[in-house]
């Protein structure tokens, strides 16, 4: 397998590369689009109707009881009304949040492949699969909450075991969530090492990002504007790399894996 160095140096060519960065920032805008508009769309439903949720009603529960405000009781009426607005919501979360990261994960990992083929229909391929890339989202949501109670570093320790669930996703779409997660469980293991100091050198570099980001933020006029123009296609391209980055690091897992099977069957012959 290849070293971090290799991974990086491949990713960035990748990501620099005029035509996949430039579907790369499409598919982002589109899908981070169609996300925000339907949840603009859902919360100006609830406002029209009165409709309240538990997202609603506890911050303003918990600045009461700071202020020293007594806040009535909710009737029973609308206790049952928020509990199903909030699950509602929470089932458009999981469904549309499940969609993104199923088209982030599909143009990334065509990027790590340089695959022109189908790239398109594949990054918008979680619209056709809506329950199913829920139901992944939602499960690997509650693992890693489940393995986080415990302690914070069984929960980082489980989101490296889980990390190419979404991978093998897009690449077996027909693929149940509990498969998905089993299949990532054994290919990340004697890799999770590899990939957390992968994610650590982004981190650091990130750094700079943000830096950059506070500088524009402090400055006023035309610098400010400066700034955010050189800015923002950075935070983008930073973006792009390290999610190439990740993608090309699981298409390294599957050539090792495959080459250690082929070595295997040889010894076994």
């Amino acid at each position: 397998m290849k070293s971090n160095k290799e991974i990086r140096l491949e990713s960035l060519s990748r990501a620099l590369t005029g035509k996949w960065f430039l579907r790369m920032l499409a598919v982002t805008l589109v899908l981070n689009f169609v996300q925000n508009t339907v949840s603009f769309m859902l919360g100006l439903f609830y406002e029209r109707c009165e409709i309240q949720t538990w997202f609603d009603y506890l911050p303003v529960k918990v600045q009461a009881m700071r202020e020293g405000i007594e806040c009535s009781v909710p009737s029973r009426a609308l206790l049952v009304q928020m509990n199903y607005s909030s699950a509602f919501t929470l089932f458009m979360g999981f469904v549309f949040g499940g969609i993104v990261l199923f088209g982030m994960t599909a143009i990334f990992l065509k990027s790590a492949k340089a695959d022109e083929r189908n790239w398109f229909k594949a990054s918008f391929g979680g619209f056709g699969r809506p329950l199913g890339v829920a139901w992944l989202g939602f499960v690997l949501a509650v693992r890693i909450a489940l393995w986080s109670l415990l302690f914070v570093v069984p929960g980082i320790v489980a989101s490296y075991r889980y990390s190419q669930s979404w991978n093998l996703k897009v690449e077996n779409p027909e693929w149940s969530a509990a498969r998905c997660i089993s299949e990532s469980v054994k290919i990340m293991d004697g890799h999770k090492w590899q990939r957390f100091m992968m994610d650590v050198y982004f981190c650091v570099i990130s750094l700079f990002v943000f830096f950059l980001v506070a500088l524009a933020s402090l400055t006023q006029g035309v610098l400010s504007a400066l700034i955010t123009l050189i800015v923002s296609p950075i935070c983008f391209l930073m973006y792009a790399w390290w999610s190439v980055a990740k993608a090309t690091f699981y298409t390294e897992l599957k050539q090792d894996l495959s080459v250690s099977k082929q070595d295997e069957e040889a010894v076994k012959e």
